[in-house]
């Protein structure tokens, strides 16, 4: 037995032991969900729209593995987990298997093995031109395929409808659409939208992006601005926190993170459940964000955002300028790609001057449901589900 192959036992054994065990089958059912387990939020979301229907889980096999499936899928030529999720779907025997994982590529190859099944994915956020990129590196006869793609807006209709046969249909985000607006505005306060991750950098587009270039310099010019802002107008500055779901100790790397980048201490956003966030955005007069996702789920909810897409110029990311793939101008009413402080206050004291009526006006005038839609309570996957699936019993399959 050779080193390498080994030393792929040993991983193997390692992972095995440390990795929570299911020791029964999983179950046959109409839905599998696919992926669970990277966002909380979302398997919260999709239990909630599931629960007529009878449905199974198929976890990230880094949290959990189901073991009858694994001793199945050891035996034969297949990478491990390919042969794991086919035997895992064969056992299921799901008409629909369903996923918010959109950038998890092995999804979109489901399809092509498994004849009978149909597959359906809701996009968990804006994306960048990456996943694209890796769909087109694909060998032309992999033949991915998706019958229902739901996206969180009609800009990116045309990225999928060029690269997959299936309908298309822009619904906005799940969790913003399932949290209900039902918090009053505090007149005075500016809430800034973290994207802190507890990382020393990342790759994006082949190019590896230290921590200080993706995320410090943006948050430094955001805040410094920001903070002048604040006091020079009497306005009330908080941080919405990335990473409030935490249980491990990250809420407060979060929060050192920004203290020491600043040098002083910020106002932070009480997290109690999974929509907190969105109740944090409902709660100030103007929202700011960078180029985060709730930035732009903020504004199509109806709350004055800024949006300073500045890390499009700083790091000469082109797929980071407001709006991606659509073009726009660099500079409008409440969005600006420069990393410009006279941008920022023309923006802020612009939402702090109209009326809410205005704002309205405003969004739909640039058109902002083609940049991210809002459906609340998520009409619109659900009427795909009852076409997928028909009409939800009167009583859940199973509880």
């Amino acid at each position: 037995m050779n080193f390498r192959r080994m030393r792929k036992l040993w991983h193997f054994f390692c992972y095995f032991i440390h990795v929570r065990k299911i020791w029964r089958w999983p179950r046959r059912a109409d839905v599998l969900i696919f992926d669970v387990g990277r966002n909380p939020g979302f398997d919260q979301g999709f239990e909630e729209l599931l629960r007529p229907y009878a449905s199974e889980s198929l976890p990230l096999l880094i949290l959990e593995v189901n073991v009858p499936v694994l001793l199945a899928s050891l035996f034969t030529r297949e990478s491990r987990s390919k042969a794991y999720y086919d035997r895992y779907i064969a056992r299921v025997a799901p008409r629909l298997v369903i996923t918010y994982v959109d950038n998890n590529i092995g999804f979109y190859f489901l399809a092509a093995r498994h004849k009978n099944i149909r597959t359906l994915f809701v996009q968990n956020g804006p994306r960048g031109s990456e996943v694209f990129e890796e769909l087109d590196s694909m060998p032309a006869t992999s033949q991915p395929r998706v019958d229902q793609m739901l996206v969180v807006a009609s800009r990116y209709i045309p990225l999928y409808t060029k690269r997959f046969q299936g309908a298309v249909v822009p619904m906005g985000s799940l969790r913003n659409n399932l949290v209900p607006k039902r918090h009053a505005r505090k007149a005075g306060t500016i809430a800034f939208i973290s994207q802190y991750r507890n990382t020393d950098g990342f790759m994006w587009g082949g190019k590896f992006r230290t921590r200080q270039e993706f995320f410090e310099q943006a948050d430094q010019l955001a805040l410094s601005f920001l903070l002048d802002y604040s006091r020079k107008h009497g306005k009330e500055l908080f941080i919405i926190p990335s990473t409030g779901s935490y249980q491990d100790g990250t809420l407060e790397k979060e929060q050192a993170y920004y203290n020491q980048l600043m040098g002083q201490s910020f106002t932070f956003s009480k997290w109690s459940w999974h929509g907190s966030s969105y109740d944090a955005v409902d709660t100030a007069e103007v929202v700011v964000g960078i180029d985060s996702a709730l930035g732009y789920e903020s504004a199509a909810r109806g709350n004055k955002t800024a949006i300073f897409s500045m890390r499009s110029k700083l790091l000469q990311m082109t797929d980071r300028v407001y709006g991606w793939p659509v073009p726009h101008p660099d500079d409008g009413p409440f969005w600006t790609n420069r990393p410009d402080p006279a941008a920022f206050e023309r923006i802020l004291d612009h939402l702090f001057a109209i009326s809410d009526v205005q704002w309205q006006a405003e969004l739909a005038e640039h058109q902002f449901g083609n940049i991210m839609a809002y459906d609340p309570g998520n009409a619109i996957l659900q009427s795909v589900l009852q076409g997928e699936l028909g009409a939800p019993p009167p009583v859940a399959a199973h509880k």
